[in-house]
């Protein structure tokens, strides 16, 4: 008896055909109006709806939001879907998404430790969710701070931008004073972190980037905006530091 017949037991005819269908078909991620259409032209059954639940309570199209389904392939030997943690997302999301925090963070060389979760900064959604079987961080963030994305076949952020994001969120990796160390023993584009620093308009991600730089041209624009006449302060740090110029402090 081959693999795929042994996988089919507990299926009906019907719900074989459909899941064999989908298979041939290569097909990973289905909306309900897609399978409602390939069961009417394949698989003469009366209630297309008690087949499309029978399919999802033998967990063989497991629901990733509402009418939207991931296929669970006859041949699957750990009996789940094939979609890839990026593939689910892309999606989910489709455009303005980036992966960026610890995941970024490790693409590009600041740390070797992998990341557990999948931090994904996007318009649409918020919170820690867990899809199929990963665990995704969700960061909702305004059409407008979505720059400094390198395009690969999935978005990520780049080198600079996320140095920006993981001085806003240094909790996930470690505290501030771990962030802070790994960014300065690592090479980066000094003039496009000011640049992205000053577009992200966040007086505490601007004074942080001011004490890695000591940027000139930060230095003036913040002095213009009148911030250099308070201090700054951020609690739970992992350091001690009280930086007179850019009036930060850390405690």
């Amino acid at each position: 008896m081959g693999t795929m017949k042994i996988l089919a037991e507990g299926l009906s005819p019907a719900q074989e055909r459909v899941m064999s269908i989908l298979e041939y078909k290569k097909i990973k991620i289905i909306e309900r109006k897609d399978i409602v259409a390939i069961i009417k032209e394949y698989v003469a059954v009366k209630d297309i709806q008690d087949l499309i639940e029978k399919l999802q309570k033998k967990k063989r199209i497991i629901p990733l939001k509402k009418g939207v389904y991931a296929v669970v392939p006859l041949s699957s030997i750990n009996m789940g879907p094939l979609l890839s943690e990026f593939e689910t997302i892309d999606y989910l999301l489709k455009e303005n998404y980036y992966i960026g925090l610890y995941n970024a963070f490790n693409l590009h060389g600041f740390t070797e430790q992998i990341p557990i979760k999948i931090f994904v900064f996007n318009t649409k959604y918020s919170g820690d969710k867990e899809i199929l079987q990963f665990r995704i961080k969700f960061f909702k963030i305004k059409e407008d701070k979505l720059f400094g994305i390198d395009n690969q076949k999935y978005p990520y952020s780049d080198k600079e931008r996320t140095i920006l994001d993981v001085l806003e969120y240094p909790q996930y990796l470690g505290g501030l004073n771990e962030v802070l160390d790994r960014v300065k023993e690592e090479g980066y584009n000094k003039n496009k972190l000011v640049d992205y620093a000053i577009r992200y308009d966040s007086i505490k991600v601007m004074k942080l980037v001011g004490l890695l730089t000591n940027s000139q041209k930060l230095y003036s624009f913040l002095l213009k905006k009148g911030t250099l006449k308070y201090y700054t302060s951020l609690k739970k740090t992992g350091t001690k530091l009280l930086d007179k110029r850019w009036k930060i402090r850390l405690i």
